[in-house]
């Protein structure tokens, strides 16, 4: 190295920061930045886009050019045309960010960002945008450690967690993509991982040569509190923060424990004029009504928040060119929840589960009536919910039937019977387990099931009996709160579908009006949703005494296994052999064996020729019958 470029090194080293800095729109736009725009192939910013960085980085807006285009919800329809000035007034008027002024002086600039965004709402470009500009300002300070008075070697890291691997993983491939594509990088860059990138400062290069002992660090994460902690974040940058949920084993991947582990970091990181610079950027469609992104949210519209930004927008205003087609097919899927996954707006946490009732009664057939036993052979399916003393115990049985619905034949699941005992109304305490194990095994002989389940805390008890007894269809399975989300999301897919027979009951009176509707039907329209995640809810009885959800719960797991053993091709199996057979035989095998056995025979079983004497109910009940009222009551 010659003397004249130590000399100029030596120079540019003692200097803090390189005053040449430009703002976020200069770095994006610029040939030798990020080239947005002006670099052949690179795409512009949009023009939200481009107005929430303004607003961030305190950059003066445009009152000239309305280049803003707002749609309706589908993206069809042009509602208005803003220029970034009008946008700002049209926000604030529907307390949808929490500044009204935007003054353009660097210096007031708001520390922490929250942006409520709808999906597909460009947020992990912007974060990707983000992360290269904050870099970029790193490294224009020569030493950023001398700069911020912390250790020379000290590593500095920029953080963005996002809410799995595979995310975190997309996340920095499009962070890398920038700073590779970038000219500016190349001088202090070195070769990236599937999910960090290190970089020299020039105090580095000078110290120790490039890539030998690099002080920047950027990185992506899955969600998880304790690989947060210790690190100097300068800036923590949160992902799709409303919707890291505290798994039921994992108490630290909830937003809060995030929050929590990465803030305390960006504390250190103060300008020597003491101004903040550490940064805590928080990004999100919306989730419902709490957690540590509502709180934020809130915390927002606070006279006496000075500190973070918040600005709210759906979809559709932050990426105009979205399919309309796409966007009115997730509505009419559920409206519901695109007006919060598109529209960001927060949804209520508690809602009631059926939302409109004649999505459960297209499912009621008209005619059809529960039975007391089934003679035809074919695969029946139990969903028990056992309660001993405060809960009830309920069985719930189905099996399914093809039909001819328009010209096409459907598979849909039929409920055969279900019932429901309660200690206090038979004048107990509780419930043994014996008397609940002999009440499951009464239904034996009378339907022929194929597979059931119970919750395995009251089933380790009382399985082991059922198989003592030869009912060994009966499984034990830990319900969590992921097994119980599916059970009743498939539960809602198959009443949305119209895919469930379910039958009338006897008139009653219910609050002074007369119906026939089961007690399962009053029951399932009082059930609550509570919702942890997008994906993840939680479907139980109102809080009220008097209130359950046994019925409700051993029919979606009836339910449930019919689905499974549908979607299995027709037969729950393990290694092509079904597992309630008890035989070693595939369940076409054991069919079909049962099948020649009864061309034979042609008479039910010695108990159900006893139930038949006791309720006569063998000539209304026979198959033939059955099959007639199957067909005729369907509308």
């Amino acid at each position: 190295m010659s003397l004249s470029e130590l000399c100029a090194n030596y120079i540019g080293s003692t200097k803090l920061k390189d005053e040449t800095e430009r703002n976020i729109i200069e770095f994006a736009e610029a040939p030798w930045g990020l080239g947005l725009g002006t670099v052949p192939g690179m795409p512009s910013l949009f023009p939200v886009q481009k107005f929430l960085f303004k607003c961030y980085y305190n950059i003066p807006l445009d009152d000239t050019e309305r280049k803003i285009i707002i749609k309706d919800k589908y993206s069809e329809a042009v509602r208005y045309r803003f220029t970034e000035m009008e946008y700002l007034n049209f926000l604030w008027n529907e307390g949808r960010i929490n500044v009204k002024e935007i003054t353009g002086n660097p210096e007031e600039t708001r520390s922490n960002l929250l942006l409520v965004i709808g999906r597909r709402g460009l947020k992990t470009s912007s974060i990707a945008l983000l992360v290269a500009f904050e870099t970029y300002k790193l490294l224009k300070k020569v030493s950023p450690q001398e700069y911020y008075k912390i250790m020379p070697d000290d590593e500095i890291r920029v953080s963005c967690i996002a809410t799995n691997q595979e995310q975190a993983s997309e996340l920095f491939r499009r962070i890398g993509g920038h700073l590779e594509r970038s000219e500016y990088f190349k001088k202090y860059r070195e070769k990236p991982t599937l999910t960090y990138m290190k970089l020299s400062t020039q105090r580095d290069i000078e110290q120790y040569g490039l890539g030998n002992r690099s002080s920047l660090r950027i990185v992506a994460s899955p969600c998880t509190g304790r690989g947060l902690r210790s690190h100097n974040n300068i800036i923590a940058i949160m992902d799709e923060m409303a919707h890291f949920f505290e798994a039921e084993t994992a108490g630290d991947k909830s937003d809060r424990a995030i929050y929590e582990a990465v803030t305390p970091s960006v504390a250190r990181f103060n300008s020597p004029e003491g101004d903040l610079h550490g940064k805590v950027i928080s990004i999100s469609s919306p989730n419902d009504r709490s957690g540590k992104f509502f709180e934020l949210y809130q915390r927002s519209m606070e006279e006496d928040c000075e500190d973070l930004l918040m600005i709210q927008a759906p979809s559709w205003e932050v990426d105009y060119t979205l399919s309309s087609k796409y966007l009115r097919s997730k509505y009419i899927e559920n409206p519901i929840s695109y007006m919060s996954e598109f529209g960001a707006q927060f949804s209520d946490r508690v809602s009631a589960w059926i939302e409109n009732e004649q999505m459960l009664r297209i499912n009621i057939i008209p005619g059809l009536r529960l039975k007391t036993m089934s003679y035809e052979r074919i695969p029946h399916f139990m969903g028990i919910d056992v309660g001993l003393k405060n809960d009830g115990t309920a069985i719930a049985i189905c099996h399914i039937v093809k039909e001819m619905i328009d010209g096409v034949q459907r598979e849909l699941i039929e409920l055969d019977a279900i019932d429901v005992r309660y200690a206090k109304d038979e004048d107990k305490e509780y419930f043994h387990p014996e008397e609940i194990a002999e009440w499951i095994i009464s239904f034996k002989d009378k339907f022929y099931i194929v597979k059931g389940i119970m919750d395995q805390y009251y089933g380790m008890a009382i399985v082991p009996m059922l198989h003592d007894k030869g009912f060994k269809q009966i499984q034990a399975v830990h319900v969590s709160r992921d097994f119980s989300s599916k059970v009743y999301q498939n539960l809602m897919s198959r009443m949305l579908d119209a895919s469930l027979r379910i039958p009338e009951g006897d008139e009653t009176v219910i609050d002074g009006k007369k119906t026939i509707d089961l007690p399962l039907i009053s029951e399932m329209l009082r059930l609550r949703a509570v919702s942890h995640s997008k994906y993840l809810i939680t479907v139980k009885a109102p809080d009220v005494k008097g209130m359950h959800d046994d019925l409700s719960d051993a029919f979606g797991r009836t339910v449930y296994l019919a689905s499974e053993y549908q979607n299995s091709g027709g037969g729950i199996v393990k290694n092509n052999r079904i597992e309630t057979t008890g035989t070693g035989a595939s369940y076409k095998q054991y069919y079909m064996k049962q099948k020649r056995v009864a061309g034979h025979t042609m008479r039910p079983s010695s108990a159900l020729q006893m139930e038949m004497s006791q309720n006569r109910t063998y000539n209304s009940l026979s198959t033939g019958s059955i099959s007639a009222l199957n067909r005729g009551s369907r509308r």
